[in-house]
C-alpha cells in the first residue's frame, strides 16, 4: 500500500499543494477542481481534455490542476457511463440498451451505421443522466475542497 500512496502523494497532493504555495487561493483551485472534476466525468469518451481547456480559459481556472484532475478521473468516467446512461433512459422512459462490450462490439462489427444509430441515443441518455447528478455533486464538493485547501494553505506571514 506504501506506493499507492508515495504515487498519490507525489502525483496529486504535491502538484496541488505546490500551486496552493505559488499564490493561487483556496477558492481558485477548489473551483478549478470541482470544475474539471464535472467535465471529466462526462460519459462521451473523447471530450474531457478539450472540455477542461475550454473552460479554464472561459473561467480563468488553473489549468494544471484541472488536467491532473481530468487525467486522474478517466477510470471514473469509464465506471460511471452505465449508470449515467440507465439513469438517462429512466428519466426519458426510453427501453435499456445493452451495453456490455460483447454486445458494442458485434454490432460495430455488424454495421457501423447501425452502430452509431443504436448507441447516440445511449450517449444522450448518458448525458441526460450527467446533467441531472453531476451539478449537485460538483456544488459540495467545491466547499469541501475549500475548506480543505484553506487549511493546507500556509498562512500569510504578518509584518
Amino acid at each position: 500500500m506504501g506506493r499507492v500512496s508515495d504515487w498519490l502523494r507525489r502525483k496529486v497532493r504535491d502538484p496541488l499543494v505546490s500551486e496552493l504555495r505559488q499564490g493561487a487561493t483556496p477558492e481558485a483551485v477548489s473551483a478549478a477542481v470541482a470544475v474539471s472534476f464535472a467535465i471529466a466525468i462526462v460519459p462521451v469518451i473523447g471530450i474531457t481534455t478539450i472540455g477542461c481547456v475550454v473552460a479554464g480559459r472561459l473561467f480563468r481556472l488553473n489549468h494544471v490542476v484541472m488536467q491532473v484532475v481530468n487525467h486522474l478521473s478517466y477510470p471514473l468516467q469509464i465506471l460511471l457511463i452505465v449508470p449515467f446512461v440507465r439513469l438517462g433512459e429512466t428519466l426519458t422512459g426510453a427501453a435499456h440498451v445493452a451495453l456490455s462490450p460483447s454486445a458494442i462490439v458485434d454490432e460495430f462489427n455488424r454495421s457501423f451505421s447501425g452502430f452509431v444509430q443504436k448507441f447516440w441515443m445511449a450517449y444522450v441518455h448518458g448525458v441526460i443522466g450527467w446533467a441531472i447528478t453531476v451539478p449537485l455533486a460538483c456544488w459540495v464538493l467545491h466547499f469541501f475542497l475549500r475548506a480543505t485547501f484553506r487549511k493546507v494553505l500556509p498562512k500569510p506571514a504578518l509584518p
